[in-house]
């Protein structure tokens, strides 16, 4: 029978088909991969949404979270920036307050985010103060005239001379049965999205921030 790094490994290359197919064997929408990771959080983190769906359908806790990060669907998805993810996740009544292994929630990394704010201001949550995203890290500001950054990595904030820039973590490896990569993702606004190897000293399900200059 599939195990749940066959589910996971599904979910990480949006093959919804092959997911059903596991799901229909048997296997438990909530199992974990080898990693830790949990099928409806590496699908939302790479945003498909179909089959986020199709796992809510089949009895995924949408507030699972995986081991490490302890990062749920909605974290994963909102970190992202994957809208239509975070809204399918959103009408289902999601715990916005879960708090990462660094004490962050889906909302503070959403505040960081003008393009996916609105799907949590219209369910009442308040805006986590950039002052308060840089202290949890979700966010840095950096000055110009470091000149080791280099210019093809810089996010240009609306204030001349400084930016807030906003790194996602990568999952070591390719998109195999236990190792993901993340690809670069670039949102709009005032932050920055870019895909990097993490530190030779970092674990794989720590995930890495940097700082990038404007």
């Amino acid at each position: 029978m599939a195990d749940g790094a066959q589910l996971t490994s599904a979910a990480a290359t949006g093959d919804e088909r092959s997911v059903k197919a596991i799901l229909d064997r048997g296997v438990d929408a909530n199992s974990y991969s080898p990693e830790g990771f949990r099928p409806i959080c590496i699908a939302a983190f790479w945003g498909y949404n179909s089959i986020v769906q199709l796992l809510l359908d089949r009895g995924a806790d949408i507030n699972a979270c995986n081991r490490g990060t302890n990062w749920t669907a909605l974290h994963c998805a909102t970190f992202q920036g994957h809208g239509k993810v975070v809204m399918s996740l959103m009408n289902r009544n999601p715990d916005l307050l879960i708090r990462d292994n660094l004490g962050r929630s889906a909302v503070d990394f959403a505040s960081a985010l003008d393009a996916i704010w609105p799907f949590f201001a219209a369910a009442g949550c308040k805006r986590t103060p950039k002052a308060e995203l840089i202290r949890m890290e979700i966010v840095k500001k950096v000055e110009t005239g470091d000149e080791k950054i280099p210019n093809t990595d810089k996010a240009y904030f609306s204030r001349p001379g400084s930016a807030y820039v906003f790194k996602t973590p990568t999952l070591r490896g390719d998109r195999t049965q236990h190792n993901y990569q993340q690809q670069a993702a670039l949102n709009s606004g005032d932050v920055l999205t870019e895909s990097d190897p993490l530190p030779s000293n970092s674990r794989m399900d720590s995930p890495a921030f940097s700082v990038w200059r404007s």
